[in-house]
């Protein structure tokens, strides 16, 4: 059982951070939102969505981005197969939503924190799976301790971000909990990416899935796609209510 080399490039771990913090903040940004009772139920729905979305797809297409570029299980026909990571989404982004939903629907600090460490071992979880996703015609596997340990502690930080974050009355405020998250997200996924090992006594076909530029190719556009997604919400959005007023006395209350 062999690890494969890992390559830490600077410029693609730049850009693995820039990706998991626009994720981050499209995520925080439907949460800070979301608990808004002024606003309506579609909406609200909307929003909650949205920020399961943001950080679970985030999670997935960064990990498979770092899995692409920074890991090589053999120099030689290495392929992704994707289809169990598509599955995992959809029923991450499922579960995702409904503890976001009772976070906005009791907006306290309980359901906010067990909210925020559902969601952290969800990303975690699809961390780990995208990282498994390289096919190199022998056996893959992953240090199950090690990738438990990193999962828990993502899910430790992500709990913390989502508390500090969405109790924020400023923006400047949110700031600290977005770029610490997406820092121990983009640590994460390197860490995880080292603890995957190759068993050369046991080949398997692998002879289905895509090449490492095909992938590459798709995470970028689906960065573009978030950033395009942030970007029209922050214009949509502007004018709307943040804040519900009857939060006064709460740790959600305006200063």
């Amino acid at each position: 059982m062999t690890a494969g080399p890992v390559v830490y490039n600077i410029w693609f771990i730049l850009g693995v951070f820039i990706s998991n913090g626009i994720g981050c903040v499209l995520s925080v940004f439907c949460l800070v939102r979301m608990t808004d009772a002024r606003r309506s139920f579609a909406n609200r729905a909307f929003l909650v969505l949205a920020a399961a979305w943001g950080i679970v797809e985030t999670a997935r297409d960064d990990a498979l981005f770092v899995i692409a570029t920074a890991i090589h299980l053999r120099d030689d026909s290495v392929v992704f197969y994707l289809a169990p990571s598509l599955a995992l989404t959809v029923v991450s982004v499922g579960l995702a939503c409904a503890v976001l939903g009772v976070a906005a629907a009791n907006p306290r600090p309980v359901w906010t924190v067990t909210a925020g460490a559902t969601v952290g071992l969800l990303t975690g979880g699809m961390a780990v799976q995208a990282v498994l996703a390289g096919r190199s015609g022998y056996a893959v596997s992953i240090d199950v301790p090690a990738a438990v340990a990193t999962a828990a502690g993502l899910a430790a930080v992500t709990a913390a971000a989502v508390f500090l974050a969405t109790g924020a009355t400023a923006r400047w405020r949110m700031s600290g909990p977005i770029l610490v998250l997406a820092l121990c997200m983009t640590v994460a996924q390197y860490l995880l990416a080292a603890e995957v090992n190759t068993d050369l006594s046991a080949i398997e076909d692998n002879a289905v899935g895509m090449s490492p530029l095909q992938l590459i190719f798709i995470c970028v556009a689906a960065f573009g796609v978030r950033t395009i997604v942030l970007t029209l919400l922050s214009i949509t959005d502007e004018g709307k209510f943040e804040r519900a007023a009857e939060y006064a006395g709460t740790r959600r209350a305006p200063d």
